[in-house]
């Protein structure tokens, strides 16, 4: 028997403009790439087939010849001799966008059977594994490794932005991968659900923060609890849900979910988010500074989704001073925690 052998199927497309589509149409029919009675499809439009391949072929060609400086910049005669330097010039880049598109492509697939090569037993594996880990690394083409973490962060900033602006319900997988500019089955190959997308970005949202107040203490030394502030009731930050603070947008969505992995991963994050804050108040104890950062966070996630959710402006303006007076206040080193009513 022969050994077990893996094949990767793909798809790779791109946009074409009309005028540009006639004119590499009659450019491929003047250089044989098509015949008369193959120019046209049923439907009656331009069979390009075996001049995309031809495109697609000298594109790699081209992405192999950069590695020579005295290389030529352009794709071969069969496709671009042609006396018209633009149309040769848009050839080119099409060319250029195939074989990028085809890279992308397969290390989406290529990821995909790598996770599918782990779930499998020692008896079932293909030869996934004699598969190059790594392509040659050139201008134009990365390590899979850093391609692939380069796409999952794209695709976590998309999908961060997409629940903070739309919540978890507003949203859905074809939206994410859409917003990130990738196919749902890219997608897929970074999350294995939208459940496991939403977990990672509140992860990712809150640690965001985190390192945000670490900045701040970083950057403004005694005074950062002043400047959190300006910037967190500031009107840019209450009009950016997309790109502001996961505490107030992701909290509801987190109230509203039943799933214990995201409400204890939800609760890790929080208790490190307080502590960072705990850990820049200058007096009291570590039980009062606690108790503070608690408070800290809770008023300016509650007081920024007030001033958000009213519809005067002026009274947003008054909801956000007010919360800015008092976290101030708070995190002054004159005030100590008021004794707990029994």
């Amino acid at each position: 028997m022969g050994k077990p052998s893996s094949s990767v199927t793909t798809a790779v497309s791109v946009r074409i403009p009309n005028d540009l589509l006639r004119a590499v149409t009659d450019h491929a029919l003047s250089h044989g790439f098509i015949n008369e009675s193959g120019r046209l499809d049923k439907r009656g439009q331009p069979n390009l087939s075996a001049v995309m391949a031809a495109l697609l072929k000298s594109g790699l060609e081209l992405s192999d010849r950069q590695l020579s400086p005295t290389a030529p910049t352009a794709p071969s005669q069969a496709i671009s001799a042609t006396e018209d330097p633009e149309l040769e010039a848009k050839v080119t880049a099409i060319a250029q966008t195939l074989s990028s598109r085809l890279y992308d492509a397969l290390v989406q697939r290529l990821d995909g059977l790598a996770g599918d090569h782990k779930t499998r037993k020692p008896s079932e594996l293909t030869e996934i594994s004699s598969l190059p880990t790594q392509l040659p690394t050139t201008e134009g083409l990365q390590p899979l490794s850093k391609h692939k973490e380069e796409m999952r962060e794209r695709i976590l900033t998309a999908v961060s932005r997409g629940f903070r602006m739309r919540g978890y319900s507003g949203i859905g997988v074809d939206g994410l991968a859409k917003a990130a500019g990738v196919t749902s089955g890219a997608f897929y190959g970074h999350f294995r659900s939208k459940e496991e997308a939403f977990l990672t970005a509140v992860i990712a949202g809150l640690d965001e923060y985190r390192a945000g107040i670490e900045n701040f203490r970083a950057n403004y030394g005694e005074d950062w609890t002043v400047a959190l502030a300006d910037y967190y009731v500031s009107r840019k930050h209450r009009k950016d849900l997309a790109c502001g603070c996961a505490l107030p947008t992701l909290s509801p969505e987190v109230v509203r979910s039943s799933d214990s992995q995201i409400r204890s991963a939800y609760q890790t994050g929080l208790l490190r988010l307080a502590e960072t804050v705990a850990a820049g108040l200058t007096t009291g104890t570590a039980t009062e500074k606690r108790d503070r950062a608690w408070v800290l966070l809770s008023l300016l996630a509650g007081g920024v989704t007030l001033a958000r959710a009213v519809w005067d402006e002026a009274l947003a303006e008054q909801i956000s001073a007010a919360i800015h007076q008092a976290t101030v206040t708070l995190s002054s080193d004159n005030l100590r925690p008021q004794p707990k009513i029994a």
